[in-house]
């Protein structure tokens, strides 16, 4: 099949890559991507490694679901422009923007993002006193440049975001391993707390940096029924969340979505 379309399929650093000219290829996604929409046939939805479980778990009625182990959004947005899946739940505010000619976002939850440390880390002798400064001196998580474009630009300009984590898909032990078991700062929310194996304080550090949950579909499918459908699911999970979580707010009620 690859090669009747002009194309070959390589695994390079464990992942798949097509090379070779792709116009076949992408027709044949978009058609197939169209089918699935207008004959009900089950879409498919990814979504960031902590997000996923939230909101996915189980199943949106009529969608499949990925393995939410994406570190990067450059690979699930490309994965929508080419139909490869129909929908992806990202990480605000590494989403399109609400003038792009390609993507439509529905924002489904807001919440801030905090530094933390484990329960013995130095930085927690100076009690009420800690400042950036004094979390500076201490290495702190980073992916790989341009990974989660906004997040880094805002966590470099506080002079954090200096110890890289080469890997484009999620590992427990190469992130919230690195802060359980060294003198690292990470990252976390209210959404992402739980998944450190050991206990972890939150720096009464503010990062001024808002994250969250957002729905990403091409513009094409913005108003089609099965997206409303499943932006009511996934909306009631937001409030859920909302509820269970004094941290996190709701963008909006819904009524600025398509109707």
């Amino acid at each position: 099949m690859s090669e009747s379309l002009g194309v070959s399929i390589v695994k390079v650093a464990g992942e798949w890559e097509v090379r070779g000219d792709q116009t076949l290829l992408n027709l044949e996604r978009a058609v197939h991507q169209r089918y699935r929409w207008i004959r009900d046939l089950p879409l498919r939805m990814e979504a960031q490694y902590y997000s996923g479980p939230l909101f996915c778990e189980p199943a949106p009625a009529g969608w499949v679901i990925g393995n939410f182990d994406y570190l990067e959004i450059h690979t699930p947005l490309q994965h929508l422009r080419s139909g490869v899946i129909d929908a992806w739940i990202g990480c605000y505010p590494d989403v399109p923007a609400p003038d792009d000619p390609e993507f439509v976002c529905f924002h489904l939850t807001r919440l801030p993002a905090y530094l933390v440390v484990r329960a013995d880390h130095p930085l927690l002798a100076l009690g009420a006193a800690i400042t950036l400064e004094d979390v500076k001196r201490y290495p702190s998580l980073a992916l790989a440049d341009g990974a989660f474009p906004r997040v880094q630009a805002r966590l470099q300009d506080l002079g954090l975001w200096n110890l890289p984590q080469r890997m484009n898909r999620y590992s427990h032990q190469r992130w919230e391993g690195r802060v359980d078991v060294d003198l690292v700062v990470g990252y976390a929310s209210a959404f992402t707390l739980h998944l450190f194996a050991a206990p972890q304080v939150i720096l009464p550090v503010p990062l001024g940096l808002e994250v969250g949950d957002s729905l990403v579909v091409r513009r094409e499918y913005a108003e089609h029924p099965r997206l409303l459908a499943v932006l009511a699911d996934l909306a009631l999970k937001a409030s859920e969340l909302a509820r269970c979580h004094p941290d996190v707010t709701l963008p909006h009620d819904g009524s600025c979505w398509p109707s």
